[in-house]
């Protein structure tokens, strides 16, 4: 994994904003929320619960590559990925308890689902394409 040379400390910090903005993001009311637009008043149509899925993707994505970028330098692939992975549902479980608590949030099963299998399937890519670029540089040397 080419990394920018950005100084781990930096990273984590960037990493740790990243997720906590996340956090609120997921978190916040639906009909008052702090950042973004309020959600459509009315019964979920087809079109938003796509938009929200492929939001949790990206979201649960980005937060994936962040904790691995924060931790490969100082550990072993493998280990960065698992602390990404288990930051990854860690947060998915959490938040999506705690929007149980929220007023007009629930939790979904759905959503669990949806960030578990984004933060596996961009952990397995990372894994590939470092495994996969490590073995080409290990044999033209």
């Amino acid at each position: 994994m080419k990394t920018l040379p950005i100084h781990p400390f930096l990273r984590g910090l960037i990493a740790l904003a990243y997720t906590a903005f996340m956090t609120l993001v997921l978190l916040q009311s639906s009909g008052q929320p702090v950042v973004g637009p309020a959600a459509p008043p009315g019964p979920p149509t087809l079109e938003r619960e796509i938009l929200l899925t492929f939001g949790h993707l990206v979201a649960f994505s980005v937060l994936t590559v962040l904790w691995t970028w924060t931790f490969y330098p100082r550990l072993s692939l493998k280990r960065a990925l698992l602390l990404a992975i288990l930051i990854g549902f860690g947060l998915g479980f959490m938040t999506e308890i705690a929007q149980s608590f929220v007023p007009d949030r629930s939790a979904s099963w759905f959503d669990m689902l949806v960030n578990a299998v984004s933060v596996l399937t961009v952990a397995l890519i990372l894994y590939r394409h470092e495994t996969q670029t490590t073995d080409s540089s290990m044999a033209s040397a």
